[in-house]
């Protein structure tokens, strides 16, 4: 492709949203803009914006790796602004991990790149088509250049970001792939900075199948926003109360103590996006490779820790030091690699084939999980796709099947829809929840497309680390007791059940129905999925969050208020995210003719023991289908949708704005199921751990 240079119009401003979205075809090299004002505020941006875009202009869906497929980068309202943890930024597409379908779905990504996006006029970034060859596309303000990338062609993640601002110019922000992600990988991820990723989804794929390398942005400009000093008040005052339970006295110090301890190397506080007030991830550079002479910088976060081991019984018995388990983490980030896939799916399944013994060598080699050099080659393998890499490559739902390796194996690790168990209380064994609080879990990844807890944590994680179970916020001069969890389900939700540990299933369709609507609200604000909605608190006599007399739930709407202007309380917001979920699930029946029955394809997943014994109940549950199809149908009456199909009714629509959805979405709905092939039924899945040491008490799990 040759090189080409375009400079855009500039719209009419709005506060908070840059009214601009740039489109680019690389097939035809065509670059454009386009007002976002028709979609605002009714679709708020991220998700939202996204769900609009897709329901006008793709009636049929496109497979992952088609060039129609659109790869969107979407920053939410308030994004280069001030307001907090705004820096968070949704990428959207048609998924290559997703399963059985290439649903849209959505991931999200942290760092500057989206608040410099919107500094240099845009709401959003539509790529469709594809290259011949490989490109790179700058924006600089008003001027957006595709050019040639060969030479960034076959760089991993941290050498193209380096070579890129070579080109681009210091300071810019790039979004970039590795060597999975030009070779197709199902479970390749989009990368900045040194460790923010979108990482679920398989977006790096799409990427690579369009030829674009990297994405390079230098924003001049500022977000005008309309009441900046009501904006900065709730940065600080939001700031403050989360610091008092986010940020662990002398964490850092710990780690610090550690790197001194296995041979050097620098730790601090970071953090993980655009304008956060609450530093919480870790930051390392200077250490010293265990299996390659070099020293490495990046963060280090989440999933990313289990790298290392945790050298006692059970899955993760490998023990690599922190040195070990950051290296690792680096490469699979220059890689393009998925972690989450990588750490809770393919790693239990294939450490439970060795057990099983269907996998008693790896690539011609003794598989040694305790050697940096075979994690290092492990890796490199998926990403370049070589001998049973290339299997691996396609994430480890599918891998199972193309390996013909433990199929009923892989099963138990993966929830549904493709992806790795997430706060489900069986799957994963890094998310301790137990039962009844997996019950809005199952309700999670029944309607949704993709592992749910990229922005439903609040609920389920909550009353894990809040209550006396866990460890968030608990100070021994202001314990968080079952009272007071069941006090702040009453207060939320008008309902003590919902977060009582002795209840069942009654109580549990409600939060998940708010719940789904907070994550909506949250991917569009944007907001910190970590932190908000703000519902504990350790700084007041009945633990509900309150900010200044605001009620922490309600921050979200003072915020919205303090950008954008709009005179909108917290019941007009929930109401706007509600149009967007619905348009969202419109998409999958109109595409896929996704029903009820399609959604409860992930109950399997829960109808064995949970990992982990409700202390209060002394006994493992299991998901019972019959009591569930009551908090199912609650459920749907809440969210205004026919109890036996599951789909949105007409009433439903028309009272959120989107009477004109119904009749296409029940057409496409009607077409797909004529289309597509019967799905199998899903058989129970089988309980490898029954009698292992990896069901830890609840105790040994928090140490």
């Amino acid at each position: 492709m040759k090189a080409k240079t375009v400079t855009l119009p500039r719209y009419a401003p709005m506060y908070g949203w840059r009214n601009r979205l740039l489109r680019v075809d690389l097939s035809t090299g065509r670059i454009w803009a386009q007002e976002t004002a028709p979609y605002l505020p009714d679709f708020l941006g991220a998700r939202g914006l996204a769900a609009k875009i897709v329901w006008d202009e793709y009636p049929e869906p496109v497979e992952a790796l088609d060039p129609r497929n659109p790869l969107m980068v979407m920053p939410g309202a308030l994004t280069g602004t001030r307001a907090p943890y705004s820096g968070r930024t949704n990428v959207c597409a048609f998924s290559p991990q997703g399963h059985p379908y290439p649903w849209f779905t959505r991931a999200s990504i942290g760092a500057d790149w989206g608040a410099e996006l919107k500094k240099a006029g845009y709401d959003g970034l539509v790529v469709t088509g594809a290259s011949e060859t490989p490109v790179h596309l700058i924006i600089r303000d008003d001027e957006v250049t595709l050019l040639p990338a060969e030479e960034l062609w076959g760089l991993d993640t941290y050498a193209a970001q380096e070579a890129a601002c070579a080109v681009a110019g210091q300071g810019c922000k790039t979004l970039t792939i590795g060597p999975a992600g030009e070779r197709l990988s199902r479970i390749a991820t989009i990368q900045t900075s040194t460790t923010s990723v979108a990482g679920q989804g398989g977006f790096g794929a799409v990427m690579g199948s369009k030829k674009l390398k990297a994405i390079s942005v230098i924003g001049s400009g500022q977000v005008p926003v309309a009441d900046p000093e009501r904006l900065q008040w709730l940065l600080r005052a939001v700031g403050e109360e989360v610091r008092t339970w986010k940020i662990r006295p002398g964490w850092v110090e710990q780690f610090q103590a550690q790197l001194d301890q296995e041979g050097g190397g620098k730790a601090r506080a970071y953090p993980c996006t655009a304008s956060c007030p609450s530093p919480c991830s870790l930051y390392l550079s200077g250490v010293e490779g265990r299996c390659r002479q070099q020293k490495y910088y990046g963060g280090l976060a989440c999933v990313s820790f289990f790298f290392r081991g945790q050298g006692k019984p059970g899955l993760y018995d490998w023990d690599l030091g922190l040195r070990g388990g950051f290296e690792l983490n680096v490469y699979a980030n220059q890689l393009g690699l998925n972690h989450w896939d990588l750490l809770v799916g393919i790693l239990p399944w294939l450490r439970t084939c060795q057990r099983e013994g269907l996998l008693p060598r790896y690539h011609g080699r003794e598989i040694d999980w305790n050697s940096p050099e075979f994690w290092t080659e492990f890796l490199r393998t998926i990403a370049y796709r070589e001998g049973l890499g290339d299997g691996l490559a396609e994430g480890g739902w599918r891998a199972a099947q193309v390996l013909g390796l433990g199929e009923e194996v892989v099963r138990r690790y993966y929830t549904g829809w493709g992806y790795a168990g997430h706060w489900d209380g069986h799957a994963a064994f890094v998310n301790h929840i137990i039962y009844p609080f997996w019950i809005v879990s199952v309700l999670h990844w029944a309607m949704d497309t993709r592992d749910p807890a990229s922005s439903t944590h609040d609920y389920i994680q909550g009353v894990s680390f809040w209550g006396p179970l866990g460890y968030r916020g608990q100070r021994p001069e202001a314990p968080i007791t079952w009272d007071h969890l069941r006090g702040v389900g009453q207060i939320l939700y008008g309902d003590a059940s919902t977060m009582d540990v002795r209840s069942h299933y009654e109580g549990k369709a409600f939060p998940a129905a708010y719940h789904a609507v907070r994550a909506i609200m949250k991917d569009c604000l944007p907001t910190d999925d970590q932190v908000f909605p703000l519902m504990f608190s350790p700084n007041t006599e009945d633990r509900f969050c309150r900010i200044a007399g605001i009620p922490g739930p309600d921050v979200d709407a003072h915020i919205l208020r303090a950008g954008t202007g709009l005179d909108w309380d917290t019941r007009a917001f929930e109401h706007a995210a509600e149009r967007v979920l619905n348009l969202e699930r419109a998409l999958m029946v109109r595409h896929w003719g996704r029903d009820r029955q399609m959604d409860e394809r992930v109950l399997p997943s829960f109808e064995y023991d949970e990992n982990w014994v409700n202390p209060e109940l002394g006994q493992r549950q299991r998901l019972d289908r019959e009591r569930f199809a009551a908090v199912m149908d609650e459920y749907l009456r809440l969210r205004g949708w026919d109890v036996a199909t599951g789909w949105p009714t007409r009433e439903r629509l028309a009272s959120l704005g989107l009477a004109d959805v119904y009749e296409p979405m029940v057409a496409g709905a009607r077409a797909a199921q004529a289309r597509l092939p019967k799905l199998s039924p899903v058989p129970p899945v089988h309980d490898y751990h029954q009698y292992d040491p990896d069901r830890v008490a609840p105790a040994e799990a928090r140490k």
